[in-house]
């Protein structure tokens, strides 16, 4: 897994990077090949990927994993959707945009765990950071998403009805035997 590059540090301490910030150098710093669209080119600024690069790995940093929450917050950023004349992805181009540029998402979102990390650093909560334990976080955080958004799936396409799994197993007998 290639790190995506990062910014330039601060020449003095007044100067600081926002997680938003390292986020985009990092995105702008994928070699373009790294990246699969997921729409055409002419489908909007939100849709293009390094704009959903940048704020799928800016969502998952902050603990922000379904698709339908991350849809939800570009939908409720007055300033997202003017910049964005209200042409912005919905939760299933989420989902196959993670799907189709995993790779890259997990090189963005380890630029966003170390920024977070080496601030605990800077302010004294951790002695220093593991790269193994970002690179660990930042596949941890992209199968969260994967699994809520299973299960969110899931609970749409099954029915409230109980089931009686004695009686499905007894109809059909056990199956690979």
């Amino acid at each position: 897994m290639g790190q995506c590059p990062r910014p330039t540090c601060p020449s003095s301490a007044t100067e600081r990077f926002s997680l938003a910030q390292t986020l985009q150098a990092a995105a702008r710093g994928l070699d373009t090949d790294r990246l699969r669209p997921v729409t055409p080119s002419d489908t909007g600024l939100a849709c293009q990927p390094r704009t959903l690069l940048t704020l799928l790995a800016y969502c998952y940093a902050s603990q922000i994993y379904s698709s339908a929450d991350v849809e939800a917050v570009l939908r409720s950023d007055a300033n997202f959707r003017s910049l964005c004349r209200d042409r912005f992805p919905d939760a299933r181009l989420i989902r196959r945009f993670r799907r189709e540029n995993r790779d890259a998402l997990e090189a963005c979102l380890e630029a966003a765990l170390r920024f977070m990390a080496e601030q605990k650093v800077a302010q004294g909560l951790i002695t220093r950071v593991s790269e193994a334990r970002i690179a660990e976080e930042a596949r941890r955080r992209i199968i969260m998403a994967m699994f809520t958004d299973s299960m969110e799936l899931d609970k749409d396409h099954t029915s409230d009805t109980p089931v009686d799994l004695c009686y499905l197993i007894a109809k059909d007998g056990p199956r690979g035997h």
